[in-house]
């Protein structure tokens, strides 16, 4: 299963943003992130994953989000169940992201 955590609708341009989370990439003027975990990890493992990556971000992301940026994390390929746990719910509350399975 491929993840990535990716921010649309960018009030200050992908550019400007993109400088306070250095590890990601922009793509059609969006900042992603990609986990680096194998592809055989559980979703919910790759949504701690990004807590861990970005909690020292959140207020950063949350201002986006008050600006009118959208935050969801996409799973693509994900066969068999799909569990997501209290730690990686709390994830996406704490960004204020949608989880979108495909």
């Amino acid at each position: 299963m491929d993840v990535a955590l990716r921010i649309t609708r960018i009030p200050t341009g992908a550019d400007a943003a993109r400088k306070r989370l250095p590890f990601a990439t922009i793509d059609s003027g969006d900042i992603v992130v990609t986990s680096t975990l194998p592809c055989e990890t559980p979703l919910n493992e790759h949504l701690v994953w990004f807590w861990g990556l970005l909690k020292h971000e959140r207020r950063f992301l949350k201002s986006l989000v008050g600006q009118g940026a959208a935050i969801a994390i996409y799973a693509r390929g994900a066969g068999g169940r799909i569990e997501v746990k209290p730690n990686g719910a709390e994830m996406l509350h704490l960004l204020g992201a949608d989880l979108i399975i495909e």
